[in-house]
């Protein structure tokens, strides 16, 4: 099972930002991407643009566990597709190969205004949600 770690970060609008990464190397799969954590409502939500996880709760810590539980679960699905399956599927969410680096994929992390939508104004916090 994969473990996942979320590191927070200071959130500057479109400064800080990291690229997406996912990288498969070995049989081993290392993912980096941005989350982000925000109240909706009642309830807080962690989510990551990249891959379309979520995770919802009624408390920033839970909405974190959840999108773990997500992560996991993203992981493990992607390393039970071939080779073929997981490239295509990858491409089809907007990764691409970077040259000269065998299976390492990585995508923008933001839309193209850097903005993301539905959180209330003023919760918004940046964190990286990382595999090990």
């Amino acid at each position: 099972m994969q473990k996942v770690h979320i590191s927070k970060i200071p959130f500057n609008g479109n400064e800080g930002f990291q690229k997406d990464s996912i990288r498969i190397k070995g049989g081993e799969l290392n993912i980096d991407i941005n989350v982000f954590t925000g109240k909706q409502g009642d309830y807080y939500l962690c989510y990551s643009p990249s891959i379309s996880l979520s995770g919802y709760g009624n408390s920033e810590k839970e909405a974190e566990e959840f999108i773990k539980i997500e992560m996991q679960v993203f992981c493990e699905d992607l390393m039970s597709m071939s080779t073929k399956e997981r490239d295509n599927y990858l491409f089809s969410i907007g990764f691409k190969k970077e040259r000269f680096k065998s299976k390492n994929f990585s995508k923008s992390y933001v839309d193209e205004d850097g903005m993301l939508k539905d959180f209330e104004q003023g919760t918004l916090e940046h964190k990286i949600l990382t595999t090990a």
